[in-house]
């Protein structure tokens, strides 16, 4: 039979062996959320008479607003309009001004499957000129194209 004074070693032996397991899991995740950077953008959705040929087959995307947000593995672009909220939500991996997307929710929809690519367009002295997307999401296309006001 255990004695206390061998019972209170046992307790302490387990309760540090228990708080180290504890420290060795937290230590290995993060304490941090992952960085973010969001960048607002005021202008317009617009298509040229060309592309507005095809609004049967494809939705244009109306906005007044584009939201970029990057973190470090994922860059997320939302069409929204002022007076309806988010309009469109391109979500995919970004390298270089190419954003390679998986998913798309538009207006008030949950986040479904998509290929295709949005473009980030710049002029000669670097600002923003054009954000392009195009994606099939099911038997659906789906288009974005917004201009950022000069103003």
């Amino acid at each position: 039979m255990l004695q206390g004074c061998t019972m209170s070693r046992i307790h302490s032996a387990v309760w540090r062996m228990s708080a180290v397991a504890t420290l060795a899991l937290t230590a290995s995740a993060p304490l941090y959320a992952e960085d973010e950077q969001t960048t607002v953008i005021d202008g317009r959705c617009q298509y040229p008479d060309r592309v507005a040929e095809y609004r049967n087959e494809t939705t244009l995307i109306l906005c007044d607003t584009a939201t970029i947000t990057q973190s470090a593995t994922i860059t997320t672009l939302d069409f929204s309009q002022r007076s309806w909220g988010s309009t469109a939500r391109f979500t995919g991996n970004r390298t270089g001004d190419t954003i390679a997307i998986s998913t798309v929710a538009l207006r008030g929809g949950s986040p479904v499957a998509a290929r295709g690519s949005c473009e980030i367009f710049h002029r000669d002295d670097g600002r923003l000129s054009v954000i392009s997307c195009l994606v099939k999401a099911g038997s659906r296309s789906i288009a974005a194209n917004f201009v950022p006001s000069r103003l």
